[in-house]
């Protein structure tokens, strides 16, 4: 063969890889649109309405049926005063409400230093706690402290955890 037609070939060739790609390139573009369109059509339109006197209770009800699964009523003091590290609190206090879902439990930690300062015992619904004594010495002053409850189902496995910011106060 000579030079001529050995450039001719090799010039169809790079012409037929050029259309291929460019034809592959064109499916692939139509297949992304027919895609995304029917996604769009499939999508199910976002509910919009008014609350009016003949829906209210509905949707009332409604968004407090999906918010109770995770709601959670605290009662609780957020001043603890402690004679010294060794006495029960004076004022401490925590009560798991008769509208709460959940039996909780929680533990108090000093913010600062985030050490354990009480874990407290299991209070199914509908009771309170006030014999709070830390378990850790502390040295009279006043302390930032988190308490983190945790909200426990029938098989004592955990739900959630939220936690409160209160004051410890020791006074000697």
């Amino acid at each position: 063969m000579t030079s001529q037609k050995k450039s001719g070939v090799h010039s169809k060739k790079k012409v037929i890889i050029i259309i291929a790609f460019v034809l592959l390139l064109a499916a692939l573009v139509v297949c992304i649109v027919l895609l995304l369109k029917r996604n769009e059509e499939t999508k199910e339109p976002l509910e919009r309405g008014f609350v009016d006197e003949d829906n209210a209770d509905y949707i009332m009800d409604d968004m407090a049926d999906k918010v109770a699964e995770g709601m959670f009523e605290c009662k609780m003091s957020t001043t603890w005063t402690f004679e010294n590290s060794d006495a029960v609190s004076q004022n401490a206090y925590v009560a798991n409400v008769e509208s709460n879902r959940y039996t909780i439990c929680f533990d108090v930690y000093e913010a600062e230093t985030n050490e354990l300062l009480y874990s407290s015992p299991l209070l199914p619904v509908g009771t309170d706690f006030n014999d709070v004594k830390l378990e850790k010495e502390l040295s009279a002053g006043d302390y930032d402290a988190v308490v983190m409850y945790t909200l426990v189902d029938d098989n004592n496995e955990e739900v959630s955890t939220v936690g409160f910011n209160i004051t410890i106060s020791i006074i000697h």
